[in-house]
């Protein structure tokens, strides 16, 4: 009986289906950073007083207030701004965490690693949106 690990042909085979599929993985983790880096997204506090934006970094890029801010008081003006940009990191997280679903798979080491850095106590937060 002939030891199939000793075979060449089945060990040639064995090599070209590793290295393609190093290739895929390779592409998708890039489709994935690619993906993420591109990330930019918006959201508001519970009243619709003020809009945050973030960029893929989770950093604020740009803060929109309504005509509402007037009508309010500075505190609540100050909790409307640190709600849009909680309620914004949330957004970014789950973003992300779909962009690596459809690139890597968010079951991947790959995945896991890269969505390491999306997540925040506001992402997990189960109270919801501020």
């Amino acid at each position: 009986m002939a030891n199939p690990l000793l075979d060449a042909e089945d060990a040639r085979k064995r090599l070209v289906a590793w290295q393609a599929n190093a290739v895929r993985r390779a592409a998708d983790t890039q489709a994935a950073a690619a993906g993420l880096g591109a990330l930019r997204v918006s959201a508001s506090d519970a009243h619709g007083i003020v809009e945050v934006t973030v960029d893929s970094t989770g950093a604020m890029a740009d803060v929109r207030l309504s005509a509402r801010v007037q009508r309010v008081s500075l505190e609540q003006t100050q909790q409307a701004i640190m709600g849009a940009y909680r309620n914004a990191r949330v957004k970014l997280a789950e973003a992300a965490a779909e962009v690596v679903r459809e690139t890597v798979g968010a079951d991947s080491a790959t995945g896991r690693a890269l969505l390491a850095g999306f997540r925040t106590a506001d992402s997990e937060d189960e109270e919801g949106r501020y």
